[in-house]
């Protein structure tokens, strides 16, 4: 007796078909071969099989044979649709591996090479799934569509559009499955020229009512920014589902438009529609991207309220927004929570909460976090990198660069925007233009506007006014506002007055609206004595009719946060609160504030 494992390559799959296709008498070998095909799991152990006998058994009249011959595709089919489903690319291969050496023609059997093809681009292995394509000598659409799937979900989009030309060109005609994963490809790739070629195609074969494809357009058409055609597409849609409604509210929010997001949101209510989990993280994604970031912590209560639970697309959106309004005990909350679901094992939930704690002025624990990952990706170093230079720890923001490098982790643009403004502020200019050179010439990073704006702010800060000056004249791109702004900052530092009034010549060509540059250049003048050009700056600020914004200052209290905002008497829009009030806000007794306005009421200026 020959006793046989799975794992070792042994083909027990079939000898457990063949066991029990014999001792099933009163079924038939088909229904024998797919129970064998989903008993068997990874490991499974087939013990006291004879190999002899079970050769003897395989050689019975020709009439039993074929039929077991027979049987075994249909099990080969079942049990590639296992694999396909569990991604079990070792087991695939091995059952790929027995119907080549049984000799059977897998290119002339539509029905299991296209098994093969998903099960293969299924698990990944797009490059095993087209060479089993490529073979065969009628492909079938299912095949086609299982390839295109595979590169797209992968990330390979530009692959999955390049074979679906290939695949058009050949003759095979698509099908309501082939179009969402193509018009995937163009949204991820930002492709509208191509996502209008499909659309048009999806016309012509008469599929643009479709729900799953009319919900795939949506989506593209939503990111790339035409929010006109999205919603068109929407209205002409005869039938009308969650995911439909959901791509439409995903692409108002993502485009900014939250309000117009809400009231889509609010209509699926009125239609009996129940928004899921996926369109409240749409809502709450579009107010953490574009503000107000009130609205974000507001929109996790409603979504609680509603017996939805947040996942984790919603805790990274979330933290983002207690980041920026400095709500720490909501982002403990959040922490708890993520402990409590296990979510700690995700590297982008991680991420985010060492962004939040960084950004809340909580350095030891956002390092805590970091060294506690088992497995960090170039989004955590930049996060932790990032921490450190924000908070003036410069030695340690360039000591943790070092230690990503010899970790291979490959820097990106943002780690070298990290890095140069963490030189600026440590005022380390040799050590600053080391690395601008390194990102072009090693890591073959173009600079872009905001690396450029590091290095004039470096050279700036140390006082090398003419040569900041000289390095934006020298640039191969055309400077922008923030590069101006740059050196209008640190003319104003060091007083050099000829330097900002060229610096904000070329500010106010470029039409900023943002007041702030206007009172930086009337400064300028005020500290040199210069008041005509104060006059003259306030002249044109006034016709311009632009206004600074107001400073805002946040409190949180009772797990709300309250915003305060920095206003002028001349405005006459005072923002007011009694004595009793503040009080109260802040969780006091009357008493204990010593004020001798009796409910007078106090001006925030």
């Amino acid at each position: 007796m020959q006793r046989m494992v799975y794992n070792n390559g042994q083909n027990v799959f079939f000898a457990k078909t063949l066991k029990t296709s014999m001792s099933m008498k009163s079924k038939s070998l088909t229904q024998a071969a797919d129970a064998a095909a989903f008993e068997l799991q990874d490991g499974d152990e087939v013990n006291d099989i004879d190999m002899s006998s079970m050769h003897k058994e395989m050689r019975l009249k020709d009439e039993v044979s074929s039929t077991i011959i027979s049987v075994n595709f249909d099990a080969c089919a079942s049990h590639l649709k296992v694999c396909a489903n569990e991604k079990a690319t070792r087991k695939g291969k091995q059952v790929h591996a027995h119907m080549l050496k049984c000799g059977v023609e897998i290119n002339h059997n539509v029905f299991l090479a296209a098994n093969l093809v998903n099960m293969y681009a299924n698990s990944g292995s797009v490059l095993d799934a087209r060479k089993v394509f490529d073979g065969m000598s009628n492909p079938s659409t299912f095949a086609r569509n299982a390839i295109i799937r595979g590169l797209v979900t992968h990330g390979n989009c530009e692959e999955g559009l390049i074979f679906y030309y290939q695949t058009e060109a050949r003759g095979l005609l698509p099908d309501k499955f082939t179009f969402p994963f193509v018009i995937k490809a163009c949204s991820s790739l930002q492709a509208l020229r191509h996502g209008k070629e499909i659309h048009n195609r999806i016309i012509k074969v008469g599929l643009d009512v479709d729900l799953f494809v009319g919900s795939a357009l949506v989506d593209m058409y939503s990111k790339c920014g035409i929010m006109t055609s999205a919603r068109q597409l929407f209205d002409k849609m005869p039938q009308r589902d969650v995911v439909l409604w959901t791509a439409l509210v995903a692409g108002y929010a993502q485009n900014g438009s939250c309000d117009e997001a809400m009231m889509l949101f609010c209509q699926m209510e009125d239609k009996n529609l129940k928004p899921n989990t996926i369109t409240w993280n749409a809502i709450i994604a579009g107010y953490a991207q574009h503000g107000p970031y009130g609205e974000v912590l507001n929109q996790l209560r409603q979504m609680q309220l509603a017996g939805m639970t947040p996942d984790m697309v919603t805790v990274v959106s979330v933290l983002p927004a207690c980041a920026h309004l400095a709500a720490l005990q909501k982002g403990r909350e959040i922490h708890d929570y993520i402990i409590r679901r296990g979510f700690e094992a995700d590297v982008f939930v991680m991420s985010a909460l060492i962004d939040m704690y960084a950004k809340c002025g909580i350095i030891k624990i956002a390092r805590h976090l970091f060294d506690k990952m088992e497995r960090r990706d170039v989004v955590s170093w930049n996060a932790m990198i990032v921490a450190y230079g924000m908070h003036g720890h410069c030695e340690d923001a360039l000591l943790l660069f070092n230690q990503m490098q010899q970790q291979q982790i490959k820097p990106t643009h943002v780690t070298f925007v990290s890095v140069l403004s963490a030189c600026s502020h440590a005022g380390l200019v040799d050590e600053g233009f080391k690395w601008f050179n390194c990102m072009i010439r090693d890591y073959n990073i173009t600079p872009g506007l905001e690396h450029y704006a590091c290095m004039v702010d470096l050279l700036g800060r140390a006082g090398r006014l003419d040569e900041a000056h000289e390095f934006i004249k020298n640039m191969p791109i055309e400077p922008g506002i923030d590069l101006w702004g740059a050196l209008l900052g640190a003319s104003r530092i060091h007083g050099n007055v000829e330097l900002g009034e060229s610096a904000a010549e070329h500010i106010f060509q470029l039409d900023s609206d943002d007041a702030g540059y206007y009172v930086m250049l009337s400064n300028i003048y005020a500290e040199a004595g210069r008041w005509d050009g104060v006059a003259k700056v306030r002249l044109l600020l006034k016709g311009r009719r632009l206004k600074k914004r107001p400073g805002c200052s946040w409190i949180e209290v009772n797990n709300r946060v309250q915003e305060f905002c920095l206003l002028t008497r001349m405005r006459r829009k005072l923002f007011m609160v009694t004595v009793r009030d503040f009080a109260l806000l802040l969780g006091l007794q009357e008493d204990a504030l010593e004020c001798s306005l009796d409910h007078q009421k106090l001006l925030f200026l």
